[in-house]
């Protein structure tokens, strides 16, 4: 081969190399295009399914019933009430009375006459329960002072944020304009645009990233160096326990008493109350050999709520 040949042969190589390097270059370039797209690009959430947010977890594939919201009322069918806010729930099967406790609060809700009392006193609600699609439905919006709950609809999302006021709460604010991930990943897309300055709930760190709920109640992720100014909201809710005072108390068999409906139960529990303020006693002990489990347990989540918000400390 001559001088010649080898010389253009060697140009020729260095020709193709050149163009292969253009291609990959090219093929780089398309492929960081293709993901500041894709990074870029919002997922959006147009549920038709209303979302339920509770406590910072969305529950809402794990409801028995959708979610229901008429006039600004929000209904959750007995089954996920029972499963999600109150597991002692019940019907007085009689009456039709529907009782629902927490720690210091009993509700009475009167399916018939569509009436609300808590702890012995009327409530002025309107549309308290209803029946669709033969399941019984009970407008939970009426129901945050029993619970202790906010509650709270944010329709532009149609999404419902469920808040335990007794469960620690962290608020923190953002250094500068973010954008709520779906997924802690850099390849994940954008849920929502939140400006510098505003708030969000934290929830949890995971993999340099901030798990949040931001006030529009989109649930995702943030890098967490962007976030500042973290502020304890409120912390969890300890009671403080009271030794029981067997000498400042009075005592309750009530064995031979008839504890067979919400209403006998609620007078003798009323009785106890105003012999313990009476008699200056801030500990009651009852005790009971009956054979009907039932209506004692049921007299004790009844009991306990009533006395405990006067202050009075119960023993069984």
């Amino acid at each position: 081969m001559t001088q010649k040949n080898i010389k253009k042969s060697k140009h020729n190589k260095k020709s193709k190399n050149n163009k292969s390097y253009k291609k990959l270059a090219f093929v780089i370039i398309l492929i960081l295009l293709c993901f500041i797209i894709i990074k870029n690009r919002p997922e959006k959430n147009n549920y038709k399914t209303t979302q339920i947010i509770l406590n910072s977890e969305n529950i809402t594939a794990q409801l028995e019933k959708e979610i229901i919201v008429e006039d600004k009322i929000i209904y959750m069918s007995y089954e996920d009430i029972k499963k999600f806010l109150d597991s002692t729930l019940y019907t007085e099967n009689e009456t039709g009375l529907v009782i629902t406790t927490s720690d210091k609060k009993v509700g009475v809700i009167d399916l018939n006459a569509q009436t609300l009392k808590i702890n012995g006193s009327n409530v002025d609600v309107k549309n308290i329960a209803k029946i669709n699609n033969e399941t019984s439905y009970i407008a939970i919006s009426n129901l945050n002072n029993i619970y202790n709950y906010k509650i709270e609809y944010i329709e532009k999302n149609n999404i419902i944020t469920i808040d335990n006021l007794n469960k620690k709460c962290i608020k923190a604010y953002t250094k500068t304009n973010v954008k709520i991930k779906k997924d802690s990943s850099m390849f994940s897309k954008y849920i929502e645009k939140v400006k510098k300055g505003d708030w969000l709930y934290y929830i949890e760190d995971k993999d340099g990233y901030s798990k949040v709920r931001t006030q529009s109640g989109n649930i995702g992720y943030v890098k967490k160096k962007k976030l500042t100014n973290f502020v304890n909201e409120r912390d969890d809710f300890i009671e403080a326990t009271k030794t029981f005072k067997e000498e400042e108390s009075i005592s309750k068999d009530i064995t031979n008493v008839d504890i067979s409906s919400f209403e006998k139960r609620q007078n003798i529990i009323n009785s106890l109350l105003q012999q313990a303020v009476k008699n200056d006693k801030m500990y009651v002990n009852i005790s009971y050999s009956g054979e009907n489990s039932i209506n004692y347990e049921r007299f004790k989540i009844e009991a306990v709520p009533m006395l405990k918000e006067c202050g009075i400390e119960v023993k069984f």
